[in-house]
């Protein structure tokens, strides 16, 4: 006769693995992920070198001849990008400067007229056409060109630059990854991430308070009086030149999080988090092409508005809105070059 085979008994479950239930209580839930964001938090990783109350050896940055050569890549890079995609790219660029003038308003030209006549009335004896385009085009720069606009046209501003700001950086996407799209298709598909984007600008607003408090600080003593001697003027400048430190500081990874929180499915702390490790220990370098693209731009806007000014001047002709039509088309230009800069910058850094 066959013998009975006996089975094991079952082994009872231990305490451990029941804990380990998806059905847990809310409290061992949250504890356990407070415990696991603080072991991330502690962890030293080579995109996390940090350690509380002990300073980082800091790596030198020299800029050098290949940097300049990088930089100057960049910039060629996106501009070439620009002309191979004209007809999206700048496209985009030409709605947003419509519907900006439409929606929220550009220069007025009786007030542009008005100013220039002003202006003529005080510069003319002095430094003729050249310092009369010059003053208008810092009083373009500085906004004076315009009135002041509403709290319903800031709002109508912010909310077209952050809208085109996305269309530019999902046609950038697609484009630079050999897909056939069309202006619709950025205006329609790339509304998508802009709650994330609203949360990463908040984070950017938090970074900025401490440059806010040092600038609003130091002009405060500065214009109250109640700075006695100059070793007091330099300490407070001291302390409001190192508060606009740290928040350059933390801005410069910001700014790349910006185009990664663009991406589908990343949430505003993934793409702060990613966007720290990648300027980690390049933070330097980002801040010079920054500089660069700053200074490319300004010098932009005077090559192509300075003689504007001079040819409105010498045209006479009052009804004819050449300045701020102009004005109009190169704020839709800055916003489409800095876009497609920041991100042929993000893609460098990978």
């Amino acid at each position: 006769m066959a013998k009975k085979t006996t089975k094991p008994p079952a082994k009872k479950a231990s305490k451990k693995a029941s804990n380990a239930s998806p059905f847990q209580p809310r409290w061992r839930r949250a504890w356990g992920s407070i415990v696991a964001w603080t072991r991330h938090l502690i962890a030293r990783t080579p995109n996390n070198p940090h350690r509380a109350f002990r300073m980082t050896k800091p790596k030198l940055y020299r800029p050098t001849v290949a940097d300049l050569r990088s930089t100057w890549g960049l910039l060629k890079d996106s501009w070439l990008f620009i002309t191979d995609h004209k007809r999206i790219i700048l496209g985009l660029g030409v709605i947003y400067s419509a519907l900006s003038y439409l929606l929220v308003g550009g220069i007025s030209q009786v007030d542009y007229v008005s100013l220039k006549e002003a202006t003529l009335t005080v510069i003319d004896s002095g430094f003729g056409a050249i310092g009369n385009a010059s003053t208008l085009f810092m009083a373009a720069l500085s906004g004076n060109l315009q009135a002041q606009p509403s709290d319903v046209q800031q709002f109508m501003s912010a909310a077209l630059t952050l809208f085109f700001w996305l269309a530019l950086v999902w046609a950038a996407r697609m484009l630079s990854a050999g897909k056939e799209i069309t202006i619709r298709d950025a205006l329609y598909n790339s509304g998508t991430p802009i709650v994330p984007l609203l949360a990463t600008l908040t984070v950017v607003a938090l970074q900025l308070a401490p440059a806010a408090i040092g600038v609003f600080g130091y002009s405060t003593v500065l214009t109250g009086g109640w700075l006695d001697g100059g070793v007091e003027s330099m300490m407070w400048a001291a302390a409001a030149a190192l508060l606009v430190l740290m928040s350059l500081y933390f801005v410069v990874s910001s700014v790349i999080a910006l185009i990664i929180v663009a991406l589908p499915g990343t949430y505003p702390w993934q793409a702060l988090r990613e966007a720290r490790a990648l300027v980690m220990g390049r933070r330097r370098g980002v801040v010079l092409r920054v500089l660069l693209l700053v200074a490319v731009v300004l010098i932009a806007w005077g090559i192509v508005l300075i003689p504007v000014f001079l040819l409105d001047n010498w045209l006479r002709f009052d009804w004819l809105p050449l300045v701020p039509v102009t004005v109009q088309l190169l704020m839709g230009l800055t916003l489409v070059y800095t876009s497609l800069y920041i991100y042929k910058l993000y893609r460098s850094l990978l």
